[in-house]
């Protein structure tokens, strides 16, 4: 049955249906009733959106019969008896603070200050514009953390329970950065949601994110709850001093495999808030309890830049000037709907039932482990060429260009180098007692977060680190690569090791194929050298020096085991591209 079919059998059903006197009045009676009784009712958390929404629908349609029957007969309906609460505004914010000892204040989503109500006694929230996310499978495994923040207000607060009708709750604390050269500090500036759950420090949150504001940097810490919580102030003080913030998550629905570029990416998921109520339940030191029913709205609202370029939610709804003008931006409103002074009226059985655990991490996409070499031609990109003449034998010596940058100054250029005597030794074990953590790959590049670089050597590549020191998969080995470099200006060179030289498999036409699969792990340099100064991933050759370097990787199996197997330096001198010949490495 279609829409209109629907449409004209549900017309002819009103049409027809007749109603007692006895159940006109037996049902209004109920419907009130039974409002007054349960009018917190509809906040009840929930498990499956998809089984609620279905069972309100259902509900709702058989309601409609219901009302329906009882409007044909001239009975007043439920509707029309709930009309006048409904239309009636919502509770003043000071009269619901009055009444209930606590308020309930938005707060900026950097946690730089409570906000303003906005204008006709509404909660206006802010929105974090610096979450991301990339399309469907991450919203489902990270969610939307919305930034619209509040906390609860009020005079000896002792414990807080809460519920949002839809998505769940998250609590955000702010801190002031650790110690740069700290361990803490290490782990902070490498963490990213495809990393949540590995770290000593942040490995517990769901959301970190280190931010300035007013001048002053701070960390934001965030751990989803549940769609109900309750937290006491003996646990976390913050929820007495004002200090802990709460806010709006959800993962429910669907979002595009791939979420468009553009000023407000995630601006169709505060949709997914409109009309939720937010119940919140303070008890007092006393002994006392209050509760307030917020429902949540979605408004446009004038923004104003920070120092910082972000933009800030004013309570101000947009006008039509502010959208044209980029001022402008959706954000959430609350409205508070009931005061009551009773105790919180839900279930508590799955209350923080998120708190001791994390979200799973963002995945990363599989990459090739081989790609095809390209370069400009006359009509676009074209297949590079590694003609049979530009071959050489791993002892012979190549001139190359090696890039280079000072530091200090920001300079960068390139050095003429030379690079002969090239080896490869592969294997399928690292030596007993190797400490992978301790590779200065793993140490600096990775920040030291060795299980975050075995879990995206998993998801990119498809090896994984195994505790006997073997690769999982079957598809890579290590490879310890070795050349000799010699500098033969009169002035010192900087060299980064892992930049000097690519694996590549040629095939017979001469294109090839770059060993891009597999993370460097840890190098070796002895000879003329010297650790750049502050950069423990690179060198300085002396003039006319030289240096033995040996660089150990992850590198594919099938590429190693290739008759094709060379090994290109960075940027051969000349106009043509120019290698070694390496063969098959067993």
């Amino acid at each position: 049955m279609n829409e209109k079919e629907f449409r004209e059998r549900y017309a002819a059903l009103q049409a027809r249906t007749a109603v007692s006197p006895e159940l006109r009045e037996s049902t209004v009676k109920r419907v009130v009733r039974d409002s007054r009784r349960n009018r917190f009712r509809s906040a009840a958390p929930h498990k499956r959106p998809a089984e609620r929404f279905a069972a309100k629908r259902w509900g709702a349609a058989a309601a409609c019969l219901l009302v329906s029957a009882l409007a044909v007969a001239g009975t007043p309906t439920f509707a029309s008896l709930l009309q006048g609460e409904k239309d009636k505004p919502g509770i003043a914010l000071d009269e619901a603070a009055a009444r209930s000892g606590f308020s309930v204040r938005a707060y900026a989503s950097d946690g730089r200050a409570a906000l303003s109500p906005g204008e006709g006694d509404i909660v206006v929230f802010d929105r974090n514009m610096g979450y991301r996310l990339i399309g469907g499978d991450d919203y489902r495994a990270s969610g939307f953390f919305s930034g619209c923040l509040f906390h609860v207000e009020g005079e000896g607060i002792a414990r807080v329970q809460a519920n949002l009708t839809g998505g769940a709750l998250y609590r955000t604390t702010f801190e002031s950065p650790p110690d740069a050269s700290s361990e803490r500090s290490r782990e902070l500036a490498g963490w990213k949601p495809t990393s949540r759950g590995t770290g000593t420090y942040y490995g517990g949150y769901d959301l970190v994110m280190a931010q300035t504001v007013d001048g002053q940097s701070k960390v934001g810490l965030t751990k989803l709850l549940g769609s109900t919580i309750d937290v006491n102030a003996q646990d976390d003080p913050g929820i007495a001093d004002g200090s802990t913030l709460f806010g709006f998550w959800t993962n429910e629905g669907d979002a595009p495999e791939e979420i468009p570029a553009v000023d407000d990416p995630l601006s169709f998921l505060v949709d997914r808030f409109e009309g939720q109520r937010l119940t919140v339940t303070v008890t007092f030191e006393d002994g006392r309890t209050s509760t307030q029913v917020i429902e949540l709205h979605v408004g446009t609202f004038r923004t104003e830049r920070e120092e910082n370029g972000a933009a800030e939610v004013t309570a101000e709804r947009a006008s039509e000037e502010d959208v044209e003008r980029g001022e402008a931006m959706k954000s959430l409103y609350g409205e508070v709907v009931e005061v009551d002074d009773g105790a919180f009226p839900l279930p508590l059985e799955d209350a923080n039932n998120y708190a001791d655990k994390v979200l799973p991490p963002s995945m990363i996409e599989r990459r090739d482990s081989l790609v095809r070499a390209m370069r400009e031609g006359s009509d676009g990109l074209e297949d590079a060429i590694l003609a049979e003449e530009s071959l050489v034998d791993a002892d012979a010596a190549l001139s190359f260009d090696s890039p280079w940058e000072d530091y200090a100054t920001g300079e960068a250029g390139t050095s003429q180098l030379e690079m002969r005597d090239v080896s490869v030794e592969t294997f399928d074990t690292l030596p007993e007692g190797t400490d992978l953590a301790s590779f200065v790959y793993v140490e600096d590049g990775w920040l030291g977060n060795f299980a975050y670089m075995d879990k995206c050597a998993r998801e990119v590549w498809g090896y994984g680190h195994n505790d006997d020191g073997t690769l999982s998969g079957g598809e890579y080995r290590f490879a310890l690569v070795s050349v000799t470099v010699r500098n033969p200006s009169d002035e010192a060179v900087q060299l980064w090791p892992k930049l000097l030289f690519e694996l590549a498999v040629r095939h017979d036409d001469g294109t090839y194929d770059v060993a891009v699969g597999g993370y460097d792990l840890d190098f070796t340099a002895s000879g003329d050298v010297s650790t750049l100064e502050g950069h423990p991933q690179a060198i300085v050759l002396a003039p006319g020096g030289e240096t033995r370097i040996s660089l150990l990787r992850a590198a594919p199996a099938s590429a190693l085991a290739d008759e094709g197997l060379c090994l290109i330096p960075s940027r051969t001198s000349g106009s043509d591209q120019a290698a070694f010949k390496l063969a098959a490495q067993e």
